[in-house]
Parts: C-alpha cells; structure tokens; sequence
C-alpha cells in the first residue's frame, strides 16, 4: 500500500470548494514564523504528531504537509508501517513551498 497524494492545485481547489478537510502543517515553530501557513491549516510540529493524531477531526481528507513534503511523506509512510495510517490521509506534493508558489 502507498500513501495517498494531493496537488497543491488539487488542494486549493477543494479548499475553494469548501470540501470536509483537515490540513495538518507538521513544521517547525521557526518555519512557520519565517515563512507563514496557510490560514485553514493547523500546526502540529512533526514530533508531537503521532501522540495527537487522536485529536484530529475526521474529515474526507486529513492533508499533512511540511515544507517541501519530504518530512511529511516520511512521517505518512512512518504511520503506515505502524498500522497508524488511515485511508483518508494525503501527503501534500511539494509541500507549502509547492502553494506559495502558485
């Protein structure tokens, strides 16, 4: 089984259509004050994820994204071999960096 991906032009289309997200921004405190979120987002740095992943609204699709989605591919494939992957779960391709740049 592989992780589920989503375009970044995929992404800001169902946030344009409202669609039933979560959009998960696993970065550091300091990429975020540097550089920005996208407003919908919520943050969980990447080492408290997995202790909050129970937190998370279910939704048609939970989005995690890092900077460049290579942290985030690592942690969805990190879930997946632990049995805590869902099949609602996207990995952003490209990650923020990817929609700043649209």
């Amino acid at each position: 089984m592989n992780i589920n991906v989503i375009t970044p032009s995929e992404l800001l289309k169902d946030i344009a259509e409202k669609k039933d997200l979560v959009i998960v921004d696993i970065r550091e405190n300091y990429e975020i004050e540097n550089n920005g979120k996208l407003e919908t987002s919520i943050h969980i740095p990447m080492g408290d994820l997995v202790t909050k992943l129970v937190t998370l609204k279910n939704a048609e699709k939970v989005i995690f994204h890092c900077n460049s989605g290579s942290r985030s591919e690592n942690i969805l494939n990190f879930m997946l071999m632990n049995n805590l992957y869902k099949n609602n779960y996207y990995n952003l391709q490209g990650g923020y960096m990817a929609i700043v740049d649209l």
